[in-house]
């Protein structure tokens, strides 16, 4: 659920997400930017020729492919696939009669197995890529992606807006499921007060006490924010650069979410950055800590799904249909509500709590106080960014 995937990896450590049913009556969430439509059933089922289109009304197909023995979708690990197989391929293979199985390949490993088996006129090895967008945008630059149908996955456009890509060509080449903040954590045994900037990371005695993912994923465009510097090439970035070396010696651990939650919480170190579901686990399990946004705001990011080229027509439809379930609003709430993350769908049923933390940002408002990169820029610069902050942290 990161934008970096060393730290995407690392999702397999993270906990199953344990919100607990009377922490509040679940609501159905109603924001503005909303595309229109309601969820409505997963559609999955390849029985009927018709299809709802994207206005509500419905499309004769000409043909429905044959079901295949199984799909495979390309997954992270642990809790993040236990949750996608409880609430999305459980449905789809009940609907269907069509089994999932799963590939937890390392996700820039896969994109490079689909463009190896396009560029030589193979199959790939999965029919749905999970990813995060950077990867997703990468994928569409190198015209690896079949764009989606709306005929066959008409769930998608009932999304918020959000979960509509802004790219150029296709109008919907991949679609973002839900979104997720890098917030400021912090050990409220350490910590007498919430943060309300993260300047209080460079301010008063926290030597050794400051927690950050591998190559400053979550921070680098926070700081750069800080320092009025422009996201862009390495060499343009000094102030952001010197902010780092400012900060080295209060950086006290350097890892995933697994190592930085048990540093947090055992007061190991006082602040860090991490992914607030992390924090709402250590919570229900009475550990003194918490997480904030600052006025400065937090990183955001969303994952995706997409299908690859070169599929059969038989893997390309259903792998569309897999798609669609994980779209539905009914669908979409608990496998968010478990992974911790906020769903961009208008019906989806969240805590509500939820709704009004900006933590868990859905609608244009609390977008706007997000710090949000552009694809094109994370996608040419951010790898350098990575190199620059392991080399000043590691030297």
């Amino acid at each position: 659920m990161r934008e970096h995937n060393s730290d995407a990896d690392s999702r397999s450590n993270v906990g199953r997400r344990q919100f607990l049913a009377s922490a509040g009556v679940a609501s159905a969430v109603a924001f503005a930017g909303c595309s229109g439509g309601s969820g409505g059933s997963s559609g999955s089922d390849g029985g009927d020729s018709t299809s709802s289109d994207s206005s509500g009304g419905t499309t004769q197909q000409s043909s429905v492919p044959p079901k295949p023995e199984s799909i495979t979708v390309r997954a992270w690990g642990g809790a993040w696939q236990d949750n996608l197989d409880e609430y999305i391929s459980k449905p789809f293979t009940e609907e269907t009669g069509i089994p999932v199985e799963y590939d937890n390949s390392n996700e820039d490993e896969m994109q490079a197995k689909i463009r190896t088996a396009i560029r030589q006129d193979r199959t790939p090895p999965v029919d749905v890529q999970w990813s995060l967008t950077k990867t997703s945008f990468q994928s569409l630059q190198m015209d690896l992606m079949t764009p989606l149908d709306t005929e066959i996955a008409p769930n998608i456009t009932a999304l918020l807006g959000a979960g509509k890509p802004e790219t150029d060509g296709a109008e919907w080449p991949f679609v973002n499921f839900y979104s997720y903040t890098y917030a400021l954590t912090y050990n409220t045994d350490r910590v007498d007060s919430e943060p309300t900037s993260w300047s209080s990371w460079w301010e008063g005695d926290w030597e050794n006490d400051i927690g950050l993912y591998t190559a400053g994923h979550g921070v680098t465009p926070v700081i750069a924010k800080m320092t009025d510097t422009e996201l862009g090439a390495v060499d343009t970035m000094e102030p952001v650069w010197e902010q780092y070396r400012d900060l080295k010696p209060h950086v006290g651990a350097i890892g995933d979410d697994s190592a930085l939650t048990q540093n947090l919480r055992q007061g190991e170190v006082a602040m860090s950055v991490m992914l607030p579901a992390n924090i709402v686990n250590a919570q229900d399990d009475g550990a003194p800590v918490d997480y904030t946004i600052p006025e400065e705001g937090a990183r955001a990011g969303r994952d995706t799904m997409w299908i690859p080229k070169n599929l059969d027509d038989s893997h390309t439809y259903w792998g569309q249909k897999y798609i669609n379930t994980a779209a539905s609003g009914e669908n979409i709430g608990p496998w968010c509500q478990n992974l911790g993350v906020a769903p961009l769908h208008p019906d989806a049923e969240i805590p509500g709590w939820m709704v009004d933390d900006v933590a868990f940002p859905t609608n244009e408002e609390q977008f706007s106080q997000m710090i949000t990169p552009s694809l094109d820029v994370l996608t040419e610069h951010e790898p350098n960014w990575e190199s620059r902050v392991n080399e000043i942290m590691g030297g």
